[in-house]
């Protein structure tokens, strides 16, 4: 019951507000829940049309999560974000502290060139951080085909541990329009949805779809024939994650809150593994 239907809610609760934060990646949370390969494994399915029923129920419970996650994600987070961001990071950071600490097992060897490799992919993009402009509407086919094709890569790197889609979509220039339109989602009766904004959210969601996918079938073939290289790279990849995410970087606080915040965040990820035992 677990595996089949709350682990898949729960990671997609997480994954969903992972992806409305820049500097968290969903994927890590996948990899944390310990879902990642079975993700990965789905999503190759529905590629190849030869999807099953438990699939099937598999994504469409992440779904849920996700959409939920989302959703409250956009304005929960964004406000904690916003108002306690040293403590809210100091939760993120135990959380895939820990987690890096348990998936460390996965690692029969450790490959040096693989980890720096993942390592450095999530570093880098964050010395490109500053000075990017912001798309505040989109208007034309040619918009909408820069849109679609900033999801795409927002895509390919939601699937990826340690990559924020968040992030590259910020680079891009269109996360801030991205958030404001899903936190409307909430005002449909009310008609502060427009065509407009179910357009952008469309158009930006096909192409995460695409990116998701293509990203998917990369790793599947990847994970088929060197299996310990990729494990290797996503540690990397988690572990460069710990860069961006470092409370330091976020504010100021109480160093005790700090370490409260981060030893809860560790708490969440041993509570989760007994729950897998």
């Amino acid at each position: 019951m677990y595996d089949e239907i709350f682990r898949p809610i729960i990671a997609g609760l997480f994954m969903g507000w992972a992806n409305v934060i820049p500097g968290i990646s969903g994927g890590t949370i996948a990899v944390i829940m310990g879902i990642f390969e079975r993700f990965i494994d789905v999503i190759n399915d529905i590629m190849e049309f030869k999807i099953s029923r438990k699939d099937i129920a598999f994504i469409a419970t992440l779904a849920i999560g996700i959409l939920i996650g989302v959703i409250t994600g956009s304005k929960l987070l964004t406000w904690a974000f916003q108002n306690h961001p040293f403590y809210t990071y100091s939760f993120f950071f135990g959380l895939i502290l820990f987690s890096l600490w348990n998936f460390r097992k996965e690692v029969s060897k450790f490959r040096f060139f693989e980890f720096v490799v993942g390592f450095l992919i999530v570093v880098v993009p964050y010395f490109f951080k500053s000075g990017q402009s912001h798309v505040t509407s989109v208007v034309g086919g040619l918009g909408y085909f820069f849109l679609a094709l900033a999801g795409v890569i927002a895509g390919a790197a939601m699937a990826l541990p340690g990559i924020s889609g968040s992030l590259l979509l910020m680079l891009m220039g269109y996360y801030e329009a991205a958030i404001k339109t899903v936190s409307k989602l909430t005002k449909i009766a009310s008609g502060g949805f427009t065509i407009s904004d179910l357009l952008f959210i469309l158009t930006l969601g096909i192409g995460v779809l695409i990116g998701i996918g293509t990203i998917s079938k990369l790793l599947k073939i990847w994970f088929e024939k060197a299996k310990l290289s990729v494990l290797n790279f996503i540690l990397g990849l988690i572990a460069g994650s710990l860069y961006p995410i470092t409370p330091a970087y976020h504010g100021t606080g109480n160093v005790f809150g700090m370490f409260l915040w981060i030893a809860i965040g560790g708490l969440v990820v041993y509570t989760l593994g007994q729950f897998e035992k």
